[in-house]
């Protein structure tokens, strides 16, 4: 049995990962902002009101678990729109949340699992990988944690800590009932979850999904920026 913290774990993709990693008979801790949100996930899970972009908070959360086997961070937010229509509040809350909160988590657990050894797990997004028309707010501070990341694994090396990415599509939740166009590949979050669960188990760096999806995004990566924006453009008018 091992204890699992999951950020962001009273909605979409946290709440369906702790569901499903207890019914294998783990100790599953659940954090985020809201009390009342966290305990109507139930099913043995223990909700921890846990403000991941407070230090105080995330220490405070990690000391009232204890030794973590393996930490999901998952919590995020997300407003998409044109440029000119987010305000400089969205834009900040998405960094404050999406990359600062996440490092607070990861400077309070990677002291402790360099010493005890444990498994890291943080969840970027695909929106990180290139620049998207009305994501300026929610996709650089994806882009910034996919660059986190890849640092942290460079600096594991060699350490007994294994340090995983995922990066998800479009997944049905809370945060993507925001958009108001049609979500290419969307998925349920119970397959988001599954698919995570089975990467767990990989030896990958990253857990990217659905495969589809991933291709398309990584091929646009690789265009010329005079290919790119004429392309990009055409899918996202149609």
């Amino acid at each position: 049995m091992k204890k699992i913290w999951i950020t962001g774990g009273g909605s979409g993709i946290g709440k369906a990962l702790a569901l499903r990693l207890r019914e294998d008979k783990n100790e599953v801790f659940i954090s985020g902002r809201t009390e009342e949100k966290l305990k109507s996930v139930g099913w043995g899970t223990t909700p921890i009101v846990c403000d991941i972009t407070d230090r105080s908070s995330v220490d405070a959360a990690v000391e009232k678990i204890g030794d973590i086997d393996l930490a999901i961070l998952n919590a995020g937010t997300y407003a998409p729109g044109p440029t000119t229509e987010t305000s400089m509040d969205d834009f900040k809350s998405a960094m404050e949340v999406n990359y600062f909160g996440t490092l607070n988590c990861l400077q309070a657990l990677l002291p402790l699992m360099r010493k005890n050894g444990g498994h890291i797990v943080v969840v970027a997004s695909l929106a990180g990988y290139i620049g998207l028309p009305n994501s300026s707010g929610y996709g650089p501070s994806k882009a910034a944690v996919i660059s986190l990341c890849e640092s942290i694994r460079a600096e594991l090396h060699n350490t007994d800590v294994k340090f995983q990415m995922v990066s998800p599509g479009f997944v049905k939740s809370p945060l993507t009932e925001k958009n108001n166009f049609k979500m290419p590949h969307l998925i349920k979050a119970d397959e988001a979850a599954e698919k995570i669960i089975q990467g767990l188990e990989s030896k990958a760096f990253e857990i990217a999904f659905p495969a589809p999806f991933v291709r398309q995004m990584k091929f646009l990566r690789l265009l010329p920026y005079k290919l790119y924006f004429p392309l990009i453009n055409k899918v996202t008018t149609q």
